[in-house]
């Protein structure tokens, strides 16, 4: 098959790849259509992920054609258009049969180890995990599924409403994603935060209702001033580190809330003073489950969501070097990566 291959940190390629294979009766195969490139998989291309270890075919946001199902496969059948969520967890452990297996230890994710990933034409993947697209979702669209959902997912877990003020840090793909999902609760007011004036732009452009530049204004400042000086209902974190995460303990009202989306390191410090003073609850958010999906189609079905300017830019997958050098370097403003096939 046609794939992008990590072959080691820092070399990626175009090659021909072995084609996974269904191997269980409850297996789907799908013909990939179009894979964007997430930040995780700029990490692996540096050597610099926990689990994404060259070699590797990555990738895990995707949409395709369902061309194969397992004898037992029920809900699908070759020409469905469909995307997936790229994980599963053991299925026995206390947090998968809570219904969090979000956050099992032994779960596996898609293009990672032995699970080849959507940088490869085809994928196989449980059942359980393929998500419908219905005629409605382009290929692309279904692509962007996976980002926004770590986005549904925290703004769902903590209930953003209608009262809610709302504020991001960080207006990358995850923070733009948050924010999506958060408009499409109808809170109050949305706040988006970050240095770069054109991701704050496109913030703007989809719905933010400030969008500040905490490098030339002081965010705590206006956050007190847009709130009538209570702070944030509610605050997210796509961005961190440990000056970010007590600028967002300052702007976050008493008894409000954190939650930290952002992949940041044990061992960065966390504002215990602010945090316990006023009370706050610091939350963490990892990935997300199969109904936050639901919710995302849902969403850009009935225009709720809209993904117009999401994607930056993109490449054939015979491109895959040349993708990944625009998704890590950066020479001009980036969003989306996509790959197309």
């Amino acid at each position: 098959m046609r794939a992008g291959f990590m072959e080691k940190p820092g070399k990626i390629y175009y090659t021909q790849s072995r084609e996974p294979m269904i191997e269980r009766d409850t297996d789907v195969k799908i013909q990939v259509k179009a894979a964007g490139i997430c930040g995780s998989e700029v990490h692996a291309f540096h050597g610099k992920h926990p689990f994404r270890i060259p070699p590797v075919v990555s990738g895990h946001e995707f949409a395709g054609v369902v061309v194969e199902t397992g004898k037992a496969v029920t809900k699908y059948k070759p020409g469905d258009r469909v995307t997936a969520e790229p994980q599963y967890g053991c299925g026995k452990c206390k947090a998968c049969l809570s219904g969090r297996y979000n956050i099992c230890g032994a779960k596996e994710v898609l293009g990672a180890g032995e699970w080849s990933g959507s940088f490869g034409e085809f994928v196989v993947v449980p059942e359980k995990t393929v998500v419908p697209l219905g005629e409605e979702l382009s290929f692309e669209q279904g692509a962007l599924i996976e980002p926004l959902a770590v986005g549904m997912h925290a703004v769902r877990q903590h209930q953003v409403g209608l009262e809610d003020t709302v504020l991001i840090i960080g207006a990358g793909t995850i923070g733009l994603g948050v924010l999506l999902c958060a408009k499409a609760c109808n809170p109050k007011c949305v706040i988006t935060a970050d240095v770069s004036d054109y991701n704050l732009q496109k913030a703007k452009e989809i719905g933010s209702d400030y969008a500040i530049n905490s490098q030339k204004e002081n965010l705590e400042e206006r956050v007190r001033e847009i709130t009538g000086g209570n702070g944030a209902d509610v605050t997210f974190l796509a961005f961190g580190n440990a000056a970010v995460a007590e600028t967002a303990a300052r702007c976050t009202k008493r008894g409000g809330v954190i939650s930290e989306i952002a992949v940041m390191p044990n061992g960065v410090g966390a504002p215990y003073g602010w945090i316990q003073n006023k009370e706050i609850t610091l939350a963490g958010s990892n990935m997300y489950v199969y109904e936050d999906f639901e919710t995302v189609v849902d969403a850009i079905r009935r225009r709720l969501i809209s993904t117009e300017g999401f994607v930056t830019q993109r490449y054939p997958i015979e491109e895959i070097d040349k993708a990944m050098e625009m998704a890590d370097k950066r020479p001009e403003p980036v969003i989306k990566v996509m790959l197309e096939f």
